[in-house]
């Protein structure tokens, strides 16, 4: 199985663990899946994933070089901050994530302020725009 594949895997079995998929979350898997270009069959497996959930767990050891650790952490990252929240079960997801690839505590806990701060950002410049 492909990094690529488990990548995927592993972000439709953690969305799948918080209850079933909102169409928002589909839609972000989906074009994770795009993105890394699965074949029709990898796509069909992530999507049952979605479906009826998967083993997070054992995708992560499969990933291993550090292009897709990180491309697999940021994604993670953003599908949890869909809604602009992390609850702590996302959390663990992402602490899991980031100890099973061997990354730094303190440098995780900047990204995840430097993305909270993006989605602040972003929401003043969608009110201004409203005022436009």
């Amino acid at each position: 199985m492909s990094e690529s594949l488990n990548a995927c895997l592993a972000l439709a079995s953690m969305i799948r663990d918080h209850g079933a998929p909102t169409p928002d979350e589909v839609k972000f898997v989906a074009h994770a899946a795009i993105e890394l270009g699965l074949e029709n069959d990898d796509n069909q497996r992530v999507q049952e994933t979605l479906r009826d959930g998967g083993d997070f767990g054992s995708c992560l050891p499969e990933i291993k070089s550090r292009a897709m650790r990180l491309f697999t952490f940021r994604r993670m990252v953003s599908a949890v901050l869909l809604d602009q929240h992390i609850d702590d079960s996302q959390h663990s997801y992402i602490k899991r994530t980031a100890e099973a690839f061997g990354f730094d505590d303190g440098v995780v806990e900047e990204y995840l302020a430097w993305m909270r701060e993006g989605l602040e950002w972003e929401a003043r410049g969608a009110e201004i725009v409203k005022r436009l």
